[in-house]
């Protein structure tokens, strides 16, 4: 009578071909995950910046003097998802405010606290946001150079 299975050396040999696959994945998936966080910041900056840009034509040429979930379908500001200059991952739809100036300004008004900032002029004919992470993205960039 024939036995059949596998013997104790192929399965040690697919057990080391399956290790060296998996050498090689797991690291291009991590590379993924952070194109794909970079790809979503974008997109929720994006979105961010078209609401203000409505509400700018809408009304007159004035920006608003809060970012807040009034501005958006959904009625809360989008979460947006950031590496700290720490390397740790925050996610947030906070809003930090700026100086007033119009401009935000990454030394001073960038906080590191994720989610976003929003700097108006006082007369509100000029507005900035930013994504409030001081991290970068997968290429290189600040988050705040977005």
């Amino acid at each position: 009578m024939k036995r059949r299975g596998f013997t104790l050396v192929e399965l040690a040999i697919v057990i080391a071909i399956l290790g060296i696959l998996a050498m090689y994945a797991i690291p291009k998936y991590q590379g993924m995950v952070e194109e794909a966080r970079t790809a979503q910041a974008k997109a929720q900056l994006g979105t961010v910046r078209s609401a203000l840009a409505i509400y700018y034509a809408k009304n007159s040429g004035k920006f608003p003097g809060t970012l807040d979930g009034t501005l958006f379908a959904e009625g809360t500001v989008p979460y947006v998802e950031a590496t700290k200059a720490d390397g740790t991952v925050v996610k947030s739809n906070g809003v930090a405010t700026g100086d007033g100036n119009g401009v935000v300004d990454p030394a001073t008004e960038v906080t590191d606290a994720g989610g976003w900032v929003y700097d108006v002029k006082t007369d509100k004919t000029q507005a900035d946001v930013r994504i409030n992470a001081k991290g970068t993205g997968v290429d290189g960039t600040p988050w705040y150079q977005y």
